[in-house]
C-alpha cells in the first residue's frame, strides 16, 4: 500500500499514517504539536461531529480560513467521510463568495472570523442581510438554499455559528463502539471527488475542478521520489493552504512521514527564518514575492538556515531559482508544472537533475502521465521541439468541472486529452519548457486571474462602456493588472473610483494596479480588441512614467 495510492481514499491514508508513523510529529501549528496518531484521532472526531451535524456523502463543505490547525483537521475529516472539501481563497470578497457558495451548493461552511482587515461574517451578512437571524445548525438562506450549517473557528463567533470545538467534541464524545464514521468511510471510493478547486478560467466565472481521492494521493506520493522526501523532512507551508499548491502539499509530507509546519499568519520573511531555525525546516515552496521578501530581509544572515535542502517553486525567474539554491541553501530545489485540473503536478524535476535543467525546465512527466505539444486549433501532435499547447492524458486529470458540462467538454480534445491553455515545448529528453499562456489570464503574485472575470465586474460599474484588462511585468508580483476603460458620454468616472469599486468586492490581487481611459481602441479586422497592442502600450506608459519620476 505504501507504493500505490490510486486505489485508496483519505480515510485509508489517515489510518495508514496512524499505523505507520503514529508517534512521529505530523503538524506544528503555533503552540500545537500533533503526532500522526493524534492527527488521525482529532480528524476522525471532527468527521464524526460533521456526520452528527448533518453532513453526508457527496455534500460540499466550504472552508474559508487562513492557515491554522483547524484547517488541516478539516482537510482530512471532510473527504474521509466522502464529503467534498471546497477550499476558498482568504482574499475572496462578496462577489466571489456569493458565487462559490452558490455554485458548489455547499451544505456546510467552516470559517474563521477573518483576517485583520476583513470580517468574514460581515461579508456573509452583506450578501444575505437575513444572516444574523438564522439559527445555529439550521440556516435557511434564500441566497444559499443548500447551506444549512456554519461552523466557526475561534472564539466570540455569532450565536448562529456552531463552534468548531463543539463539533469536534461532539464527535469525540460518541460511544467508542459507534461505527457510523467507519460506515461513511467504507462507502467512499478512490474515484469519488475529494475536493473542488475553483480556478479562474477564460470565462467570467471560476470553475470548480473536481479532484478525486486516488489520483490526488498517488500524484502526491509520486512527488516524494522526485524531491527525495522522508520522515526526517519538515515542510514549511509558505503559500496559503487554500491554493492548489498549498492544498496538495498537505499530502506529500504526510505520505512521506514528514512534518508540516504552519506559518499561520501569512508569509513574513522574519517569521520564515525563525521557523526554519527553530523547527529545522528542510523544504518549502517559493514564488517570486516570497523570494523578493527574503532577498530584502536585512537580518537574513543572522539566522541558521542550514537545514534547508530542497523545495519547489513556480513560476520562478532564473535568477530567483539560482539565488534559492546557491545563496539560501535549498540546493536540491525542483521545478514543477501543474494545474488544479491535474491533481496538481504534471511535470516535476528530479532533485538530482543538473541545476541548469532545473532552472530552465519544468521537469519530466510524473509517473503514468503523458504530455504532448499540440496545435491549439487542430489538436494535432506537433512532436518535440515545436511550440504549441500543452495537453495532458493521465489518470490524475479531473473528471471535469462541477455542474459545468459545456466547459468540461470544451477542455478536452476530440481524442480525450486535457487542453491546458498553456504554451510549451517538449525537448527530446522529455523535459518540458513552459512558454506562457494561451488563455486570457494574468498571474499576480502566483494567483491566476481571468481577465474576463475582472472586466465583467468593472462593466457593472455605472458609466462604464468598455473594459480591457492586460497583464504587465512587475518586479515584485511577477505580473500585475493594467485596465483600459471607455466611459459613457458625460460619465464622470475616475481611476480612483474604479480602484475603490474593485477593492470593495473582489480579492485584492485581482484589483488592477493601473487604470487608463481610452476612446480609440486598437482592433483586429473583425473588430476584436488587440490586447497585445494594449499590453505594449501599457508597458511603454509605465516605463515613461518611471523615467519621468527619476528625472523629476
Amino acid at each position: 500500500m505504501s507504493q500505490e495510492w490510486r486505489d485508496h481514499t483519505f480515510s485509508q491514508a489517515l489510518d495508514w499514517g496512524r499505523s505507520t508513523h503514529g508517534s512521529r510529529l505530523a503538524i506544528v501549528a503555533g503552540t500545537h504539536r500533533l503526532t500522526f496518531a493524534e492527527l488521525a484521532e482529532r480528524a476522525e472526531s471532527l468527521a464524526r461531529g460533521l456526520i452528527e451535524s448533518g453532513v453526508r456523502h457527496g455534500d460540499c463543505v466550504a472552508l474559508w480560513s487562513s492557515d491554522c490547525l483547524e484547517w488541516l483537521l478539516a482537510r482530512w475529516a471532510v473527504p474521509a467521510i466522502g464529503a467534498i472539501l471546497v477550499p476558498m481563497n482568504t482574499r475572496f470578497r462578496d462577489e466571489e463568495i456569493r458565487y462559490i457558495l452558490g455554485q458548489s451548493d455547499a451544505r456546510a461552511l467552516i470559517m474563521s472570523k477573518g483576517i485583520p482587515s476583513v470580517n468574514y461574517y460581515d461579508i456573509l451578512s452583506r450578501i444575505d442581510p437575513s444572516v444574523p437571524a438564522y439559527v445555529q445548525g439550521d440556516w435557511s438562506s434564500d441566497i444559499f438554499p443548500a447551506l444549512k450549517l456554519v461552523i466557526g473557528i475561534g472564539h466570540n463567533m455569532p450565536a448562529s455559528v456552531k463552534p468548531f470545538a463543539d463539533v469536534e467534541t461532539q464527535g469525540r464524545d460518541l460511544l467508542a463502539g459507534d461505527n457510523v464514521y467507519q460506515s461513511f468511510a467504507d462507502k467512499c471510493a478512490p474515484t469519488d471527488v475529494a475536493q473542488l478547486m475553483y480556478t479562474s478560467g477564460t470565462t467570467s466565472f471560476p470553475k470548480g475542478a473536481m479532484v478525486c481521492h486516488g489520483p490526488l494521493l498517488q500524484n502526491n506520493f509520486n512527488t516524494i521520489a522526485r524531491m527525495r522526501l522522508d520522515h526526517n523532512d519538515r515542510y514549511l507551508a509558505s503559500v496559503p493552504l487554500f491554493s492548489a499548491t498549498g492544498t496538495s502539499f498537505t499530502l506529500s509530507p504526510f505520505l512521506a512521514g514528514a512534518s508540516i509546519v504552519l506559518m499561520e499568519e501569512g508569509f513574513n520573511a522574519e517569521r520564515f527564518c525563525q521557523l526554519v531555525e527553530a523547527e529545522k525546516v528542510t523544504m518549502s515552496f517559493y514564488v517570486e514575492p516570497i523570494v523578493r521578501d527574503l532577498k530584502n530581509f536585512p537580518d537574513l544572515s543572522e539566522y541558521d538556515l542550514s537545514t534547508l535542502r530542497t523545495g519547489t517553486g513556480a513560476p520562478l525567474r532564473a535568477e530567483s531559482f539560482r539565488w534559492l539554491t546557491e545563496d539560501l541553501g535549498a540546493e536540491h530545489l525542483t521545478n514543477v508544472y501543474g494545474l488544479s485540473e491535474t491533481s496538481n503536478a504534471v511535470c516535476r524535476s528530479f532533485w538530482s537533475d543538473p541545476l541548469e535543467d532545473r532552472i530552465a525546465c519544468c521537469g519530466r512527466p510524473m509517473l503514468d502521465v503523458k504530455i504532448r505539444i499540440a496545435d491549439p486549433e487542430t489538436d494535432d501532435d506537433l512532436g518535440c521541439g515545436s511550440m504549441g499547447e500543452i495537453q495532458v492524458n493521465a489518470y490524475t486529470v479531473s473528471p471535469g468541472y462541477y455542474k459545468m458540462p459545456e466547459e468540461t467538454a470544451a477542455s478536452r480534445s476530440a481524442d480525450g486529452w486535457l487542453k491546458t491553455g498553456d504554451l510549451g515545448v517538449l525537448r527530446e529528453d522529455g523535459q518540458l519548457l513552459f512558454k506562457g499562456r494561451i488563455k486570457e489570464m494574468i498571474k499576480p503574485g502566483g494567483f491566476n486571474v481571468a481577465t474576463l472575470e475582472v472586466e465583467d465586474f468593472i462593466k457593472r460599474m455605472p458609466g462604464i462602456k468598455e473594459v480591457a484588462l492586460v497583464g504587465v511585468p512587475d518586479e515584485r508580483m511577477g505580473e500585475i493588472g493594467y485596465v483600459y476603460i471607455e466611459t459613457e458620454e458625460q460619465a464622470n468616472v475616475t481611476s480612483e473610483d474604479v480602484i475603490a469599486y474593485c477593492k470593495s468586492q473582489i480579492a485584492g490581487y485581482k484589483v488592477p494596479r493601473y487604470v487608463s481611459f481610452i476612446k480609440d481602441w486598437p482592433t483586429t479586422g473583425s473588430g476584436k480588441i488587440r490586447k497585445l497592442d494594449l499590453r505594449d502600450r501599457a508597458v511603454e506608459s509605465i516605463s515613461r512614467s518611471q523615467e519621468e519620476a527619476a528625472v523629476g
